[in-house]
């Protein structure tokens, strides 16, 4: 599953970028409103966002509940050879190091793909 952590909530992507900034945009948690941006910081409605383009593929990283268990509220970080959370290009890439590094295709539905913009995590980094 693709989207962000924020504030301790996972948010799916929608396939909608906001018209001031271009970032991706989330659902909001308010009724009257269709979306949020966070980049922005404001609720949207539904003529304030765009469709993303369909060969938009944001750079993500690799997360799993802590300790495998999904009613842990933190997240583990697939992490590089320095220790540091690894940065794939895009999810397909994440997939294709996965799968060739002893996941099974099975593996995948239990992972997030957090997206990333502009080389910072949007993850929340609350490690448990």
């Amino acid at each position: 599953m693709s989207g962000i952590f924020h504030d301790g909530h996972w948010y799916g992507n929608t396939g909608m970028v906001c018209r001031r900034c271009g970032n991706p945009v989330y659902q909001s948690e308010h009724a009257e409103y269709s979306y949020q941006c966070f980049r922005c910081d404001e609720d949207l409605y539904s003529f304030e966002v765009t469709e993303q383009d369909g060969f938009y593929l944001p750079k993500v990283i690799v997360a799993r509940p802590v300790n495998g268990i999904s009613l842990n509220e933190g997240l583990e970080y697939l992490l590089d050879g320095n220790r540091e959370v690894r940065i794939f290009n895009n999810q397909p890439e994440a997939e294709a190091f996965l799968l060739a590094n002893g996941f099974i295709r099975e593996d995948l539905e239990f992972l997030y793909f957090v997206e990333v913009a502009d080389d910072r995590l949007q993850a929340d980094r609350r490690e448990g």
